[in-house]
């Protein structure tokens, strides 16, 4: 049996390990899009229900302030801590905008280093072939 045959063996430490990690990514990639919509779902349900409670809240609160006579006119200064609150929410939010940009920019490098590794271990297996050949036909 020549050393390239021995290779191709099930049981060999290669097939075992190739076999692994076969497995592990295909896991992986299946269970990456359930966790992803869990995730997704989860985050959605919480904003709603701190929607919903903050609209109750408020609404509970200028009922009960109606009904026992508090007038709820602001101060210019109090309006403005309010709207000054609101744009700062805002302008976080354009941050996270700006982070799904650069993690899309980022799984584009990854895609593109991934595309080129294969390209590369393709052309080390055919060096490897070539000095192996070079080898075999000298012994």
């Amino acid at each position: 049996m020549s050393k390239i045959e021995n290779t191709n063996n099930p049981k060999d430490i290669y097939s075992v390990w190739n076999d692994g990690v076969e497995t592990f990514y295909s896991n992986m990639e299946k269970s990456i899009p359930q966790f992803h919509q869990a995730a997704t779902n989860l985050l959605q349900e919480y904003i709603q229900a701190w929607n919903d409670a903050s609209s109750s809240i408020i609404d509970i609160q200028r009922e009960f302030a109606i009904k026992v006579g508090i007038h709820a006119n602001m101060q210019e200064s109090s309006m403005n801590m309010i709207h000054d609150s609101a744009e700062k929410i805002r302008r976080s939010l354009n941050v996270q905008t700006l982070s799904i940009t650069s993690i899309n920019a980022t799984q584009q490098s990854i895609h593109t280093w991934n595309e080129n590794s294969k390209s590369f271990a393709n052309i080390n297996k055919g060096m490897m072939d070539s000095l192996v050949l070079s080898f075999n036909s000298k012994i």
